[in-house]
């Protein structure tokens, strides 16, 4: 089969097309995915320059999204078949036509959403409405803050709080570009440009909630318009404070499902930045791009 390997951790020019990957073995709980549409995560450009641990023996197939069509199932899968539109999160192997993955990741793509659109939120997406559903618990009458809400953690956790019925939402962006993004979403959002105002000065009466999606010094001032018996998440970083706990994806199906359903009914807005056809060209391309608003898909044809 045709993939995308990783030579060796390092530059982008460690990944290289292999036109003769070895077809994948599925498992008795797994299924075999023939790809249609996998997205660029911050998480694989990571992983690529061996920041998330270089103790995978290379060469390997990268990538963390899957979105397509079962083509075989294992023994024991009891919730999928041949023909079904399939999305997951995996850890590694999405840069290749065909992908194993595991029933519990995978949720059915509803018939409103298309594969571009289900890869782009598999794995940042599925992030945001993790981190404000479950690890944040937001409820209607709490006052929120998202740090960073043009990328895509940021970008869906907005849209799922107003979902929840959270009336007083703010969000930080860089630059009235990324402002634009995110209050075309929402009119009634508050955006505050960090580049140009501080978070005392625009949130005096401080928040309930905040999900901080940056990390380092943004963690620190976030917490001076935390109130007392507030709660903040971080994806980055920690500290010793009884509010600050630090969140990561705990992907699985029945999560990814119900983000699909909110995406399907125009809930959650999926903001694609670019599409290419999947090849090692493309996949170091978008790898290499830099503040981008929206996500950058690779397409199988």
């Amino acid at each position: 089969m045709y993939a995308v390997e990783m030579l060796n951790y390092g530059e982008p020019t460690v990944l290289v097309d292999n036109l003769a990957a070895a077809m994948p073995m599925i498992k008795p709980k797994q299924v075999l995915v023939k790809q249609r549409a996998t997205a660029i995560d911050p998480y694989d450009v990571k992983f690529r320059q061996g920041l998330m641990g270089t103790d995978k023996a290379t060469p390997l197939i990268p990538g963390s999204s899957v979105a397509g069509v079962v083509v075989a199932v294992g023994a024991e899968v009891t919730a999928f078949a041949v023909g079904d539109r399939v999305v997951a999160s995996t850890h590694l192997k999405s840069y290749a036509e065909f992908v194993p993955v595991g029933q519990s990741l995978l949720a059915k793509i509803p018939d409103a959403v298309s594969d571009v659109q289900a890869a782009a939120v598999v794995l940042g997406g599925q992030t945001g409405y993790q981190m404000i559903t479950k690890d944040l618990a937001v409820q209607p009458r709490d006052t929120v803050l998202i740090q960073g809400g043009a990328g895509s953690v940021g970008f869906t956790a907005i849209q799922v709080a107003k979902w929840l019925g959270v009336q007083t939402l703010y969000t930080t962006v860089r630059g009235q570009a990324a402002a634009a993004v995110v209050q075309a979403v929402d009119p009634t959002l508050q955006v505050i440009d960090s580049q140009t105002t501080s978070l005392q000065a625009a949130i005096p009466a401080g928040v309930d909630v905040i999900l901080d999606t940056i990390g380092g010094d943004t963690l620190q001032t976030s917490l001076a318009v935390l109130k007392p018996t507030g709660r903040l998440v971080s994806l980055v970083d920690t500290m010793a404070d009884s509010r600050v706990t630090m969140g990561y994806l705990q992907s699985n199906g029945t999560q990814l499902a119900e983000l699909l359903a909110l995406v399907a009914q125009g809930q959650v807005i999926v903001n694609i930045a670019d599409t290419r056809p999947f090849n090692a060209a493309n996949v170091r391309d978008f790898q290499t791009r830099q503040h981008v608003l929206g996500k950058l898909v690779l397409t199988f044809d």
